[in-house]
């Protein structure tokens, strides 16, 4: 179906046509007029004249679709128009347009305020008088008319003497000697850039002068995403290993702690909260320990993002720690010894009875060096031994008694002692060919014999046993 716009144009047609039929037909009947001597005059000229109507209302018809289409228009064209003038005058970006000689022949409320001049009118400033190098403007505009368009930042100056950035955006010849620039005004965000810039320069001297590894870790991805240079001399390993592979430093974590602290790491990324001591092996296979510590970084949501910690080489303390210890451990069996002492000592002062004073030595050493099997043997001639006094520290009846009498030849353990006059410890007796044959200290494992030594004479042997391997220590 013709859209009503066609209308205008098909009546055009239609009426020419018939305005050229009836001015044919009247010429005709001008020309003929002598040989149409038979046809009525009369209904010739009514004939003439009805084609005249129709052919006139007929255009008066086209004149009147063509004013319609005309108003349409141009309301269409104002609509428009209005529809510009509102985006142009009420956009937040300024908005200036320039002829060829780079003058302003319109701008926006936002170009007048973002430049500075507030009511007055931008019309007739060349662009030169926004720059804040007027001598680098004019370059700058033939080579944006040679290219046609263009986007960058630089620097304006208002009429106050304050220069502030800007973004634009530049396109030439949107209309023929016309050409717009579109600005922003940028300086907040250089101003935060800048902030951001000095921030990030502060925590890189920072971070790359500490002694301590400072990390980050991102909790998606279960990797580091961040380590300052402490930790190459710390671990002994490169930054850059750790940015290739972000999961190599499981490696240097000792196989020992590796699955503890793992685990604990993971946890930590739902709890927020990483607190170990752990050791980590270097390439040279030297061991260090260290101590991180981690915390959270939570999104907008309250979802743990991020776990950024420190890590600081704690070697030295373990050693001392090791080192408070085995001091402690040191005077805890001197004061035990010297408590020994003294309660042997008081003990023998109050009864010199041989067996009185066997037992009180027995029970002394007991708080000294734990055994299961004690025996005072004392040399009753050369080489023959008899049982003086025994103490087991175990179930009754589970190991067997020592022989009353002993003859030390047919050990060659007691004949080294007695050739010697030195100590004799056997941490693992299952080593020694010779053992099984010792009557009556067969069956253990461990043995410790020391001989009672006055004036420069054997006589006895201290024996203390145990069916555990390397119970005794030097």
């Amino acid at each position: 179906m013709p859209s009503e716009k066609a209308l205008p144009q098909r009546s055009m047609r239609f009426a020419s046509i018939l305005i050229v039929l009836a001015a044919t037909g009247f010429l005709v009947v001008a020309l003929s007029s002598r040989l149409l001597n038979r046809v009525s005059s009369s209904a010739l000229l009514a004939s003439a004249l009805a084609a005249l109507v129709i052919a006139v209302a007929l255009h008066v018809r086209f004149l009147l679709l063509a004013r319609r289409e005309q108003c349409e228009t141009a309301a269409a064209l104002d609509a428009t128009e209005r529809e510009y003038k509102s985006v142009f005058d009420n956009t937040l970006d300024g908005i200036v347009v320039f002829d060829n000689r780079g003058v302003c022949v319109q701008a926006n409320e936002a170009a007048r305020a973002l430049l500075g001049n507030g009511q007055h009118s931008l019309q007739g400033k060349p662009i030169s008088a926004f720059f804040s190098q007027s001598g680098a403007s004019r370059g700058s505009w033939n080579a944006f008319l040679k290219g046609e368009n263009g986007h960058g930042e630089t620097q304006i100056l208002r009429p106050d003497g304050t220069a502030i950035c800007i973004e634009y955006t530049l396109r030439a010849n949107y209309l023929l000697g016309r050409h717009v620039a579109v600005l922003r005004d940028i300086s907040e965000r250089k101003r935060a850039q800048e902030a951001l810039r000095e921030s990030e320069e502060r925590f890189q001297q920072m971070a790359s002068n500490i002694q301590e590894i400072f990390w980050m870790f991102d909790a998606g991805s279960k990797k580091v995403v961040y380590i300052n240079r402490a930790y190459e001399i710390i671990t002994g390993r490169s930054c850059e290993s750790l940015c290739e592979d972000p999961r190599s430093f499981r490696e240097a974590i000792h196989p020992e702690d590796r699955v503890r602290i793992l685990s604990r790491l993971s946890e930590s990324l739902e709890q927020g909260r990483f607190d170990e001591e752990f050791r980590i092996v270097m390439p040279n296979g030297a061991v260090r320990w260290v101590w991180a510590r981690g915390f959270p970084v939570r999104g907008p949501a309250g979802i743990i993002r991020r776990l950024v910690g420190s890590a600081q080489d704690i070697t030295a303390r373990k050693s001392a720690e090791r080192e408070i210890a085995r001091n402690l451990d040191l005077a805890e069996a001197a004061r035990t010894e010297a408590e020994a002492f003294r309660k042997t000592s008081l003990a023998l002062t109050e009864n010199l009875s041989m067996d009185y004073v066997l037992d009180t030595l027995l029970a002394s050493l007991l708080e000294l060096v734990p055994f299961e099997s004690a025996q005072v043997l004392l040399v009753e001639a050369e080489t023959h031994l008899f049982l003086a006094r025994e103490l087991q520290n175990c179930e009754p009846g589970r190991l067997p008694p020592a022989p009353a009498t002993l003859g030390a030849r047919d050990s060659r353990y007691l004949m080294e002692i007695l050739a010697t006059r030195k100590s004799l410890l056997l941490s693992d007796t299952g080593q020694e060919e010779e053992w099984l044959g010792f009557k009556g200290f067969s069956h253990l494992r461990s043995w410790l014999c020391v001989p009672l030594v006055t004036s420069q004479q054997i006589l006895g042997f201290l024996s203390l046993g145990d069916t555990h391997v390397r119970a005794f220590t030097r």
